[in-house]
Order: C-alpha cells, then structure tokens, then sequence
C-alpha cells in the first residue's frame, strides 16, 4: 500500500507499507506526491511482495539508510570473534610486515583467551577486564601493544553488529618511563678500542658512527650509499630496518639530514673500501659479506661482548644514542638542533633528556661535533683530507 507521509514541518513524501518475517514495515520514499509517483510507489510494493514470496527479498538492496535493514544485516552477519581479528588483519594490509606480524601474534593470544568461536557480540566488559587484569604481563608495554588490535577488531565489529564495545573503559597499562642510561666519554672510548683490537674494522666503523651520529640502529644498518652527501657533510635518513629485515619508514614518518662530526664522516670513508662499489648499504656484517639483516646481531656478538671485557654495565647498544644526545646537550648545543638530528620534537627531547640539558646557547651548533665529539678515534689519524672526499 501507498500513502503520504505527513509530519509537521516536513515535506509531504510518499510511503509503503507491507508485511516481512510476520512484521509490519513501513518506508518513506523520497517522492513527492504525484499521479506518476504514486503509480511507481504501488509497483514497488507489489515486486517487493513478490519477492517476499519467493524468499528472495534483500531489505538493505531496497532501503540501505533503514533501521530495519542495519538489523537484518546484522542478523545474517558472521559473529564470531576469530572472524573479525581476520577482518582486522585484512583491514591493516597497507602497514608494514613487521606490524601486521607484531598484529597477528597479539590476536592470536587473544583467540586462545576468549575463544576464536565465540560470538563477539557475547564477549563481556567483566569477562574481558578479568582476563587482561589477571594475565602476567611482562611490561605494561607488550600489553599495551597487544591492546591495540583488540580494539580495532571490536571497533570493526561493532561497527557491523551494533553492540555495546565490552572494551570501553578499559585503560592501557601504566607506562614506566626509563630514564636514558648514556656511557661517559671514557667508556665510549673504552668500548671502540676494544672493538678495534677484537674484530674486523667494520664492526669498529659501525659502532663509531653510531657514536657520532646518535642515529638509532635500524636507521644505521638501513643507510645506503646514496644517502651520503659529502659536500654538505651529512646524510639523509630516510627508512629503518625491521627485526624482520624488510625496509621501513623511519620511526616518526618523517626524513631527517644529519650533520657528521669529523669522525663519523671517518668512518664513511674507511667503510668506502670495503661497501662502496656495492652501491647498496653503507655498513655490512663482516661474517656474511652483506647487509646486516637486523641489529641484533651486533648487539649479542660484538656490543654485549666489548662491554662484558671492558667490565662496564651492561647496556643496550641503543645506549650510543643516549650518549649522543647527552654529550651534546651538555656540550652546550642547543636542544632544537639536538632534537633535530635525533628526529625528535622539543617536547620528546625536554622529556627524555631534562636532566642534561643545560640551555646554554654558544652558537654554531654544527661547529661543536668535532670540539664536543671529539675529531679522531682511538690511535687512528684520517685517511685523507676529510674536506675533500674522493666519492
């Protein structure tokens, strides 16, 4: 049946009524009242009559923005929470490997603790407070981490199923802030002689540059050739490595040209002889001939060992950007341009390295890398003039 739907301050606009599943529905058409639409208005009704007989009618085909057709898709829709981590997964097919990795691991714990079966609509705020409260933790990080997909697979799925998310009011774990834990000059020192007088130069370069540039590792082992500017003595740091050793964007998403100190532009230059004519990653790893596949290698076979002979505490190989960081703010450079060559914004810089910063401003602040940093490592003299690099 067709009739006109007339409420105050409305249009007048046509409406149909007929019966599914034993229900009374009626849909406003957006049709002004004429002979011709009233006409169009019956036809309709008789098809979708038809079709309710046949068994064959869709309410969303016919009235996508009804109440009435977001609850029948609903009804038909898949409901179990393993369903919807793999729609999340799906969803999240534009990030890097290594996060839907980092993904997929998360969601997994998850299948097993609330039941990849299991109706996620039924999933309880109680029921999921108690698991995640319970479970030992081993960082507030890795839980936080883990909740990540959780939420965005509830979001997916009460987007679709128009329940109440179980996972509001759920907060993330209490973050614990380290303190940075920086090596003095001495120790820095202590630990390049030693790599010197242990193993290939290489690994020697790698670590002094790290030294000099507080360039984090996966950014280290990442740079190329190309990324090398030697006329303005700097280079542009662009991607990073994954634990997985596939290629990323750099943390903060955004590039960066680092100003070189005398001895980290050294080190490019004793690295030229052995990587250069490769045309691909600047530093290797000695024992394969290639590219270094993440930085845990020479963090467990060449860092941990130089810092256990040298007798200093145990850090980690991380630690060469603290010391960066704080050997520069305390030199007197200043925390902008400090926070520029880490990547970092004045807020990240202030928050980490409050206690070291001293706010002195002497000027010529990329002067300073070779007065603050020092110009020549451990009994080593450059090779050639540093002014003019033979490229």
């Amino acid at each position: 049946m067709a009739a006109l739907a007339t409420r105050p301050g409305v249009s007048i606009r046509l409406r149909i009524n007929f019966t599914w599943n034993g229900e009374f529905c009626r849909e406003t058409l957006d049709l002004n009242p004429s002979a011709g639409n009233a006409k169009y208005a019956a036809r309709l009704v008789d098809e979708i009559r038809q079709r309710i007989k046949l068994g064959v009618f869709d309410y969303g085909s016919y009235f996508p923005e009804s109440a009435r057709a977001r609850k029948a898709d609903a009804a038909r829709a898949p409901r179990s929470f393993g369903y919807y981590c793999q729609l999340y997964l799906d969803s999240m097919g534009r990030s890097a490997a290594a996060t839907q990795a980092q993904y997929r691991n998360a969601l997994e714990f998850w299948k097993k603790g609330i039941g990849a079966d299991k109706d996620i609509d039924r999933v309880t705020h109680a029921e999921l407070a108690a698991f995640i409260g319970a479970h030992p933790w081993p960082s507030w990080r890795l839980c936080n981490n883990y909740l990540i997909p959780l939420r965005g697979t509830f979001e997916l799925a009460v987007r679709v199923l128009n329940f109440e998310n179980p996972l509001r009011g759920i907060r993330n774990m209490k973050r614990v802030r380290k303190l940075p834990d920086p090596l003095s000059a001495d120790e820095s020192e202590a630990i390049l002689v030693d790599l010197l007088g242990h193993y290939p130069e290489t690994v020697y370069n790698y670590f002094e540059f790290a030294f000099q540039t507080g360039m984090r590792p996966e950014e280290i082992i990442a740079l190329r050739w190309g990324d090398v500017d030697w006329n303005s003595k700097t280079v542009r740091v662009e991607r990073a490595k994954t634990f997985k050793g596939t290629v990323k964007a750099v943390k903060t998403g955004e590039e960066r040209d680092v100003d070189l100190s005398p001895r980290a532009l050294t080190a490019l230059i004793r690295m030229k002889k052995h990587t250069f004519m490769l045309r691909a990653e600047v530093f290797q790893n000695p024992v394969t001939g290639r590219p270094w596949h993440d930085e845990r290698s020479q963090r467990e076979h060449y860092w941990n060992p130089a810092l256990l002979r040298c007798g200093i505490r145990r850090r980690r190989a991380y630690a060469t950007r603290h010391t960066y960081a704080t050997r520069m703010v305390m030199g007197g450079a200043k925390p902008a341009y400090v926070a520029n060559q880490l990547g970092h914004s004045l807020q990240v810089l202030y928050t980490t390295y409050a206690r070291w910063i001293d706010g002195a401003d002497k000027g010529g602040e990329a002067s300073k890398l070779a007065s603050i940093l020092g110009e020549f490592g451990p009994n080593l003299a450059p090779r050639q003039d540093l002014n003019k690099p033979t490229v």
